[in-house]
């Protein structure tokens, strides 16, 4: 990128865009058609409404919390992305709701959040502060951690089954078991890392279920609602 097109002498250089990596998601003609399917049945079920927005609320990165300064801001340049070092931050499909196609949202699956160890480069990188600093991982949460106790081998099979990865992997200290030897988790103390979710091992080939879940799942929290 150049000087500002005025190339007034002194005038600072606009910085440049960072480069997507290999990761970039590309439109195939399959994400298409499965996009469209995904839309045709919202439509059926919920009506336009459902296909706009999708049937569920999504995570965002940290600092995209407030839904309607989100969806007001994002401009889907998918700076944030590009920059994530744990590459837990996916973007939305189309059978997410077509107002949030592309825009950014939190895959569990692919990782989880250390939150940059607080230099949050996803909020660094927005050019719209559609992801907005202070967020603190002590208070603030991108959702909420929920225990299925249809997936969950502690539940399905005893503590002799699963060696409770989970609460290795959450570092703020909000899971633990009860008495009976069943996963709990503090509300309080979790803020939706997802560092639970990446390392529950109940989709592995022996114990998967079929069902899409994990024995825990992060799932949105009501107090992102607004």
């Amino acid at each position: 990128m150049g000087k500002t097109a005025s190339g007034a002498k002194g005038e600072s250089e606009t910085p440049p865009l960072p480069e997507v990596g290999p990761t970039s998601v590309g439109i195939t003609r399959r994400g298409v058609v499965v996009g469209a399917a995904s839309v045709v049945a919202l439509i059926a079920v919920g009506g336009i409404g459902k296909a706009l927005t999708g049937e569920a609320r999504l995570l965002r990165p940290p600092g995209g919390q407030h839904a309607r300064l989100f969806d007001g801001s994002c401009i889907k340049c998918d700076r944030c992305r590009s920059v994530c070092p744990t590459g837990v931050i996916d973007v939305a499909h189309v059978e997410d709701g077509l107002i949030h196609a592309r825009t950014p949202k939190m895959d569990f699956r692919k990782g989880s959040c250390n939150f940059c160890d607080g230099a949050f480069r996803c909020a660094q990188n927005c050019p719209t502060q559609a992801l907005t600093f202070g967020f603190d991982p002590t208070i603030d949460k991108l959702g909420m951690a929920v225990v299925d106790s249809d997936e969950c081998l502690l539940y399905r099979s005893g503590s002799g089954m699963c060696s409770k990865q989970c609460i290795t992997a959450c570092t703020y200290g909000a899971l633990s078991l009860d008495e009976g030897g069943r996963l709990v988790v503090d509300e309080d103390r979790c803020n939706g890392c997802g560092a639970c979710e990446h390392d529950c091992p109940s989709s592995s080939y022996v114990s998967y279920t079929g069902s899409g879940r994990r024995g825990i799942n992060i799932e949105a929290w009501e107090g992102n609602a607004s």
